[in-house]
């Protein structure tokens, strides 16, 4: 048995006796080529996702509020928090985002708030759903378009909400500047609340069509909406944050037929907007969740119209671009959140690594293989030396060193241990060498051999 366990575990010896220096041959290729694919991988690598964000929503009870709690609930249950930040509307969360003074990851903001120039670092995950604008005046004139409203006193949005700007704008494109109107920075319920005790002429608002102010300002015999049918189109054209929407006759109230006829408005569109350092994951994340928030039908919107690729003042990040284009990443369709982003980030970290260690790996037998093979031709050009040099007529002192370096080389030969592979070219070795001894024997007649001299060539 135990002569059965050395016969079984010779090669393993046989390994041992090789040379470390042939190892650190071999082996130090592959090991700087490794390191090298891991830290080449290392540096795609992103790191885990965060256990928290921070959401810009707006005040309480308003719809980005309302929208806010949902992506919460959604993303509670992949483990990630979401802390809601509450502020006063659409442009007071585009400042947050664009100058980082709070930690604000991701908010929802209105078209024609922003722009790309002044805020770089910020993409958008797409549009979530139409925001109407809503012009009330009051009066028995009823207006159908803003010429009307030079020289009058107009409710324009409060700080904060991202009304203002817009206003502006519109006001400006049929040449109304600052000075030919009266402008009262205040919004929803407020602006409502003025409007009715004649504090404002006319007010400007950005609500849901389920909003309470609303009903309570198309019942009204004191207020109208202004309808935009006539030049809705131009002013689409002309402005590209604006969107044309049609409520329905009946759409706020049916019972009621409230209004009693078609209304045209303009629309801002809203849009997901986050920093583009926000974490891939997280925004795959926030896609799908908004697929099941803003997905449903509307009163402005078919079903499944939102989330939409749009992208106005921001670009499209990357990772919305992809969910667009293939919906769900691959992983996160049958794995656990934690788990496909685990899978993900093994995958980014392993694929360049293998890519540089799988041809390591291919040229590892090879080039151990032509270092054994070094170790037994070395000695080949010895024997090429000498036996040229036998080629002309040697004294007896040189045929004599001539035979103590062939002695040498066979006891340095015998020495050699290579692994078992390789044992025919060291027997094929010593059979050469036993030649050249023969050949230098039959010149000298005597085959006498002195004591060997230090090694000329080569190393042990």
């Amino acid at each position: 048995m135990a002569e059965r366990a050395r016969r079984l575990f010779r090669p393993v010896a046989r390994l041992r006796e090789v040379p470390a220096r042939a190892w650190l041959t071999v082996v130090l290729p592959v090991v700087v080529g490794a390191i090298a694919a891991f830290a080449i991988a290392t540096h795609y690598v992103r790191p885990a996702p965060p256990d928290e964000i921070v959401f810009a929503a707006g005040p309480a009870g308003s719809a980005y509020r309302d929208f806010a709690d949902a992506y919460a609930k959604e993303l509670a249950r992949e483990r990630i928090g979401v802390k809601i930040l509450e502020t006063p509307g659409a442009r007071r969360n585009y400042r947050f985002l664009q100058e980082g003074k709070e930690a604000v990851d991701v908010g929802l903001v209105r078209s024609g708030i922003g722009d790309s120039a002044e805020a770089p670092h910020l993409v958008s995950l797409g549009v979530t759903g139409y925001e109407a604008l809503w012009v009330f005046c009051r009066g028995k004139g009823i207006l159908d378009d803003l010429p009307g409203l030079r020289g009058k006193t107009i409710a324009i949005g409060g700080r904060g909400a991202g009304t203002r700007r817009l206003v502006r704008t519109l006001l400006a494109a049929n040449g109304i500047d600052e000075n030919d109107f009266t402008a009262v920075e205040i919004g929803g319920t407020e602006a409502a609340e003025a409007l009715f005790e004649g504090r404002v002429d006319c007010a400007f608002l950005f609500e849901p069509p389920e909003a309470g102010v609303l009903k309570a300002l198309m019942y009204s015999p004191l207020t109208h909406v202004v309808d935009f049918t006539r030049r809705a189109d131009a002013y689409v054209s002309r402005i590209p944050a604006l969107h044309k929407v049609v409520l329905p006759e009946g759409g706020i109230d049916l019972a009621a037929n409230r209004p009693d006829r078609p209304v045209t408005l303009l629309a801002a569109q809203t849009q997901l907007v986050a920093r583009d350092d926000l974490h891939p994951a997280v925004q795959m994340l926030l896609l799908q969740a908004a697929t099941r928030i803003h997905g449903g039908a509307g009163m402005f919107q078919r079903e499944q119209e939102f989330p939409a690729r749009r992208a106005f003042e921001f670009p499209l990040s990357d990772s919305a671009d992809r969910f667009y284009t293939s919906g769900r990443p691959l992983l996160q369709r049958y794995l656990p959140f934690w788990l496909a982003n685990l899978v993900d980030r093994m995958l980014v970290f392993l694929l360049p690594a293998f890519a540089i260690l799988f041809p390591l790996v291919r040229i590892l037998p090879p080039l151990y293989a032509w270092t054994v093979r070094r170790r037994i031709y070395r000695w080949y050009g010895e024997l090429m030396y000498i036996e040229n040099e036998m080629r002309r007529t040697l004294t007896h002192g040189e045929t004599r060193d001539f035979g103590a370096r062939l002695d040498w080389i066979e006891r340095e030969v015998n020495d050699l241990q290579p692994p078992l592979a390789f044992a025919n070219q060291v027997y094929a070795l010593r059979q050469h060498i036993d030649f050249v001894q023969e050949k230098l024997a039959r010149l000298d007649g005597t085959g006498v051999t002195g004591a060997p001299p230090a090694p000329a060539t080569g190393d042990t």
